[in-house]
């Protein structure tokens, strides 16, 4: 295919390994945006299903670029891939299996950021779904809409959770600046470039679900080894980014770096446990333990989920009414 050498305002790169019969449905929702100055680098990191079929009539389109591995390379090489093909000045990063709710949800994200030039990233509210009819329910990380201080947010990230990948729009300069996604990390890839951005500009965040996210049985259930792993990525994405502050705020900080390490052992476990699988929340508890025994025992968290696990959901409600708790999902980056 010849090359468009007028580069994009957008750049959307498209992972899929072996989502065929989520694909079109993915691709449709880009494809329909209002907003149109984009490119998508659609990469097929060699798919064994029907992928290459479903995708080969969306190739008349001029704007997308397929990508077709011949060796997988797995989800981390791909999205850097994509990362590197980009030739936006804004980048945004979509699975294969999820998909853009709004038909305005790019406009929406160019505007805030053409908007305000110090904006290193937008992204909004989601829908968490089981299919797409079915939205099981609103993730909002804020009251209102913002653009605020990325160390103010920072911190809320740290303490209520991250936003999902897909949907979440980069500048490309701040990308560059923070050197790209880490090739070392397998499970917190997000949590690093969210957590990162906040020390190089201003966050903005849209108050509308703007994108669909397809929530699948964690392969962690399965996979203690894939959970113990994920905590420790965590504990060096916090120990970079608080390195990324003068040396008096990270002493300020501390509280909240110690806020940081023991909401990552336990926040698998929390999700389990109030979810109703109280078996599968001790599994993940005792990673905790086995990762860090004392920052996992002593912390308010801990007695929650054991008050829960015994209590009960009703009981537990009724007692001390439950605000919606933060999925691991969200903490966490998804394989």
């Amino acid at each position: 295919m010849a090359a468009n050498h007028q580069a994009p305002l957008l750049s959307v790169t498209v992972l899929n390994y072996n989502y065929g019969h989520f694909l079109a449905n993915c691709l449709d929702s880009i494809l329909h945006q209002s907003f149109t100055d984009f490119e998508i680098i659609l990469i097929n990191d060699c798919s064994t299903d029907n992928s290459l079929e479903v995708i080969q009539p969306y190739l008349r389109d001029p704007r997308i670029r397929l990508v077709n591995h011949t060796q997988n390379k797995g989800f981390v090489a791909s999205l850097i891939e994509g990362m590197a093909l980009s030739r936006g000045t804004y980048l945004n990063v979509i699975s294969a299996d999820d998909w853009v709710v709004s038909p305005h949800a790019f406009a929406r994200q160019i505007e805030v950021l053409e908007r305000h030039p110090q904006v290193v990233m937008a992204f909004s509210a989601y829908g968490l779904y089981a299919d797409e009819q079915t939205l099981s329910f609103v993730s909002r990380l804020a009251p209102a809409s913002y653009v605020r201080d990325g160390r103010d947010v920072f911190t809320d990230f740290l303490l209520k959770g991250y936003p999902q990948h897909s949907g979440t729009m980069i500048r490309k300069s701040a990308y560059q600046a923070i050197g790209g996604y880490d090739p070392t990390l397998r499970w917190s890839l997000d949590a690093q470039m969210w957590l990162g951005l906040c020390h190089f500009g201003d966050i903005a965040y849209i108050d509308e679900m703007l994108y669909a996210y397809r929530r699948h049985p964690s392969s962690m259930s399965k996979d203690p080894t894939a959970l113990r792993n994920a905590i420790l990525e965590l504990f060096r994405i916090f120990d970079w980014t608080f390195s990324l502050m003068p040396e008096e705020e990270q002493r300020k900080r501390q509280w909240l770096y110690r806020k940081a390490r023991q909401r990552a052992l336990i926040s698998f476990a929390a999700d389990a446990v109030f979810s109703g699988n109280i078996p599968l929340g001790w599994q993940f508890y005792k990673v905790g333990l086995q990762v860090s025994p004392w920052e996992t025992l002593f912390q308010k968290g801990s007695l929650a989920i054991a008050l829960r696990a015994l209590l009960g959901a009703r009981l537990y409600d009724r007692l001390f009414r439950r605000q919606p708790s933060v999925t691991s999902e969200q903490t966490m980056a998804s394989a």
